[in-house]
């Protein structure tokens, strides 16, 4: 893995543990994250229409269609992950949600034939990763009970780990269609920026058609507004994401981009401790433990 690549991702996760803790503190409703999102679109648009306009123009319809599936997807994540930290605590469902799309992408590569270009120190690392996680929930050793992940919580949290797996997987395949256009003359970060704003603005139509649920409308309606926070939040999903799809351009198999970004997990568990207030347990330690040594091995692979 290349040392830019490495560089793109450490950034995008301390930035994404960042909005995440941001959104639990504020709100963690879809009516914010929606919010969010139209912020990061509106925001990041003007600067694509002005940059990016031969690119806009030349993109196929098999790329917009991508970019509506990208934005449910996007949706979907965004729907559990408010869901999920409405019932939990940020440093148990943090380290689900990032790294249960590992697994996935996993099974996802084998169904595409790309697994070849996943080592199998990088897989030994997914799986550490993945395993790790599961002792984050815990407070002593002894709650090893699979009530203790049969919740909602846990289970809007698999929805969101699988939306991400989703989108990652389907952003990987737009992004690499945009690069082979033979009209675009853009930098890999240009592509990653126009991107992630029209990313964010086909996700803002589809939480905004989800807002028209009963349930998600009145929590919308008892929203405090939450400017400062949502457009920051806003701003560094956009941020967040953009250095993603940067790194996917040097990476071999999207694979190894989403095991990196697990190093935000450490991050959001800390943040978590330190600024919410939650509970240091062993089996909390002893799981970030695992998960940064996957994360080496996957860095090595």
């Amino acid at each position: 893995m290349s040392g830019l690549t490495l560089l793109l991702v450490l950034l995008s996760a301390l930035a994404h543990a960042s909005w995440n803790l941001a959104g639990k503190k504020a709100s963690p409703t879809l009516g914010y994250f929606c919010l969010a999102s139209w912020w990061g679109f509106l925001l990041g648009l003007p600067a694509v229409l002005l940059l990016a306009w031969p690119l806009l123009s030349a993109l196929t319809a098999p790329i917009w269609g991508w970019l509506v599936l990208t934005g449910l997807c996007q949706c979907l994540y965004l729907w559990g992950l408010a869901n999920a930290y409405q019932r939990g605590e940020l440093s148990a469902l943090y380290p689900l949600i990032r790294s249960s799309p590992l697994i996935l992408l996993l099974i996802g590569s084998l169904w595409l034939g790309t697994a070849e270009r996943i080592s199998t120190q990088a897989v030994v690392g997914i799986v550490l990763i993945v395993g790790g996680c599961f002792f984050l929930p815990m407070q002593r050793f002894s709650d090893w009970q699979w009530r203790n992940y049969l919740n909602q919580a846990t289970l809007f949290a698999l929805l969101a780990a699988t939306a991400t797996a989703g989108y990652s997987l389907v952003d990987d395949i737009a992004t690499r269609a945009i690069r082979e256009l033979p009209e675009h003359n853009m930098s890999h970060a240009g592509i990653a920026l126009v991107y992630v704003v029209l990313q964010a603005g086909t996700a803002s139509v589809w939480t905004s058609l989800a807002m028209l649920l009963p349930g998600e409308r009145a929590q919308f309606k008892a929203l405090p507004i939450a400017w400062h926070s949502s457009l920051f939040t806003g701003v560094m999903m956009l941020v967040t994401y953009a250095l993603v799809v940067w790194a996917m351009a040097y990476a071999s198999d999207v694979s190894y981009v989403v095991a990196l970004r697990q190093v935000s997990i450490p991050i959001g568990v800390g943040l978590g401790i330190a600024l919410l207030g939650e509970r240091m347990s062993g089996p909390k330690l002893l799981g970030v433990s695992i998960v940064v040594s996957g994360l080496v091995l996957v860095v090595l692979g």
